[in-house]
């Protein structure tokens, strides 16, 4: 445990130093949701704006996308320097992916609980049932960033994880009415786009905000907990110490 809490922390170092990870993690949500909310401000009313929709959905899939930042602090050139000494060092290998899930969990984690208070103070965007969100939320970045390791565990390389990482992505966030509504597109889109983890995310949380209505949340927390688990199960059957210096 003193292994990986020391690695963990040098990892999470190496992520704040990085300019583009903090832009990514921090400036790009913000700036997605102003151009976002601007441009569909006459599409929604006064009781919810597009400020609350988007600042709501754009986070979810800033929340995705962590699973990038992962891939990239996993298997990145600049990092097998480094994990090739972890490797030859006494201990259990294991760390070096597990290292990378926590610093990036806490790295994004805290980015994206950032962007959050600073949308909700500027736009005034509505949020009711905090403690629930922010565990919603916590989960679905600890999901998002296992996913990215698991797909390097998978794939082997980072340049491919990334690749399908992003084509993945970004068809749960269109199917899931992250970057618009997907429920007036008829019956059949919408029956699918429950197949998107992304639509549950956003129907718990609109309406745990809107509506008080906490039945979507413990179906969602207990789905996201068997993903983390099938995810690191899946990580510790994949992973090989020898990708890591290859």
């Amino acid at each position: 445990m003193r292994n990986l809490y020391l690695i963990s922390k040098e990892d999470f170092k190496n992520l704040c130093k990085n300019p583009m990870w903090l832009f990514y993690a921090t400036l790009f949500p913000i700036l997605l949701v102003v151009i976002l909310g601007f441009l569909g401000k006459d599409s929604y009313g006064s009781e919810v704006t597009s400020y609350d929709y988007y600042g709501i959905t754009l986070i979810i899939y800033a929340i995705l996308t962590s699973g990038m930042t992962s891939a990239n602090a996993f298997m990145e050139i600049t990092i097998r320097k480094p994990n090739m000494r972890i490797i030859y060092a006494p201990g259990n290998a294991n760390v070096i992916y597990l290292s990378k899930i926590v610093s990036t969990f806490v790295f994004s984690f805290l980015c994206h609980l950032f962007d959050m208070i600073l949308l909700c103070t500027i736009y005034h965007i509505r949020i009711n049932a905090i403690p629930q969100i922010i565990l919603l939320f916590g989960m679905a970045e600890l999901f998002s960033v296992g996913l990215g390791v698991m797909f390097c565990c998978i794939f082997k390389t980072e340049s491919m994880a990334n690749q399908i990482l992003s084509i993945v992505i970004n068809l749960l966030a269109i199917f899931g009415g992250l970057l618009f509504p997907m429920d007036g597109y008829g019956k059949i889109v919408r029956t699918i786009s429950y197949l998107s983890p992304a639509k549950w995310l956003v129907k718990t949380s609109f309406s745990m905000i809107y509506d008080h209505d906490f039945s979507w949340f413990y179906p969602t927390i207990i789905g996201l907990m068997i993903a983390i688990v099938a995810v690191f199960i899946i990580c510790d059957k994949t992973f090989r110490k020898e990708d890591c210096i290859c």
